[in-house]
C-alpha cells in the first residue's frame, strides 16, 4: 500500500510565499473570514480576548505559506485552530516529536472486485460495494528534504493508502503535513494513532534534535576541530595545554 491517486499540494517555501503570494487581499480576506467564523460559534479562547488572538492567528498564518490560507475550508474554521495547536506542541516540546494527530472523516462507499471469475455476464455487471473509512493525519516535525516519501513509507507500513497530501514547511523550520487515507478498517483512532508513533519510533529517519540542541553541538564540534588545529586556543577555565 502507498500512494493512492495521491493529490500532493506542492507549495513554495513560506518565505518565499509570504514576500510574494498575498497580492489581491486574498491572504487577508481569509484570515478575517475565519476570525469572523470562529467569533460568531463562540470560542472560548477568541471571544475571551479578541485582539490577542486576531495577533495570534496573524503570525500563524504569517509562519505559512500563503497558500496554506487557499487550501483551507473556511467553513471548518477550528481546524485552523487544530493546526496551530499542533505546530506549537512540536515547536514547545521537543521531546514529543514527531507530533501525530488522527481523526475520523466519513465513511466512503468503494467498489469490490468480485471473487468470481467464472466470466459471466453476472459476474462482470455485479461490483460488490464495501464501506471504508476515511482517516485525516496530522504531522508535525522538524523540516527535512525527502521527508514526504519518508512520511509514505511509515504510512504504507501502518498499511495505510494516501489520497490526498498537503504539505506546508514554517518560517521558523518545521512541517505542517496534513493526509487523507484509507486502509485502517474502523472509525476509532486511538489504534491507528499508536500504531503511527510506535512505527515512526522504529525508524531513525524520525529522530530529529531541535535547533537549539543541533546548534550547540555545532558550536562544540567546530570549537573541537578548532583545537585540533591549533591547541594552545582550547583550553579549561583559562589554562593551556
Amino acid at each position: 500500500m502507498g500512494y493512492h491517486d495521491i493529490a500532493e499540494s506542492s507549495w513554495t517555501s513560506a518565505a518565499a510565499a509570504n514576500r510574494g503570494g498575498s497580492s489581491g487581499g486574498g491572504y487577508t480576506d481569509i484570515l478575517k473570514e475565519i476570525f469572523d467564523r470562529l467569533m460568531a460559534k463562540g470560542i472560548e479562547e477568541v471571544v475571551s480576548d479578541p485582539s490577542a488572538f486576531r495577533e495570534q492567528l496573524h503570525r500563524h498564518f504569517e509562519r505559512l505559506p500563503a497558500s496554506y490560507s487557499i487550501d483551507l475550508d473556511v467553513e471548518k474554521p477550528e481546524d485552523v485552530l487544530l493546526h496551530r495547536r499542533i505546530l506549537d506542541e512540536c515547536a514547545n516540546n521537543p521531546d514529543k516529536r514527531p507530533v501525530f494527530h488522527v481523526r475520523f472523516l466519513r465513511c466512503i462507499r468503494a467498489p469490490l472486485d468480485s471473487e468470481d471469475s467464472g466470466g459471466s455476464l453476472t459476474s462482470t455487471l455485479r461490483r460488490d460495494i464495501e464501506i471504508r473509512p476515511i482517516h485525516e493525519i496530522i504531522f508535525s516535525t522538524i523540516d527535512k528534504t525527502k521527508l514526504l516519501r519518508e512520511l509514505s513509507d511509515l504510512m504504507s507500513e501502518v498499511g495505510l493508502n494516501i489520497h490526498e497530501a498537503h504539505v506546508f514547511s514554517t518560517t521558523d523550520g518545521f512541517c505542517l503535513d496534513v493526509f487523507v487515507v484509507d486502509g485502517w478498517d474502523t472509525k476509532e483512532t486511538d489504534g491507528l494513532l499508536q500504531g503511527l508513533k510506535e512505527t515512526a519510533a522504529r525508524s531513525h529517519v524520525f529522530c530529529f534534535l531541535s535547533p537549539l540542541v543541533l546548534h550547540g553541538y555545532l558550536k562544540f564540534a567546530g570549537a573541537f576541530l578548532a583545537s585540533l588545529i591549533e591547541p594552545n586556543k582550547f583550553c579549561s577555565h583559562g589554562k593551556k595545554y
